[in-house]
């Protein structure tokens, strides 16, 4: 997975959580552990990919998941697995 694909799933993700006390949580992560350098802008190419899945959500097309739903598939997945 590309550099862009990976941020446009991070997007998605944090897009996806309601829980004002879990996004504060990645908040302080990222505030403690991600340098970003200032003269780092996005790129086009990110900038359009996001602006697409937007664009996708909005129009129904792709549905976001609560957190509860998502903690619920990351659990199939993991029982799956052991499987």
């Amino acid at each position: 997975m590309d550099s862009a694909a990976i941020k446009l799933e991070l997007m998605q993700q944090l897009m996806s959580i309601v829980d004002d006390k879990t996004l504060r949580k990645v908040a302080n992560f990222f505030k403690k552990e991600v340098v970003v350098a200032e003269d780092e802008d996005i790129t086009d190419e990110e900038y359009a990919a996001f602006e697409q899945m937007r664009a996708k959500r909005l129009s129904g097309e792709v549905k976001f998941l609560t957190e509860k739903e998502s903690m619920a598939e990351v659990r199939r997945l993991i029982a799956a697995e052991r499987r």
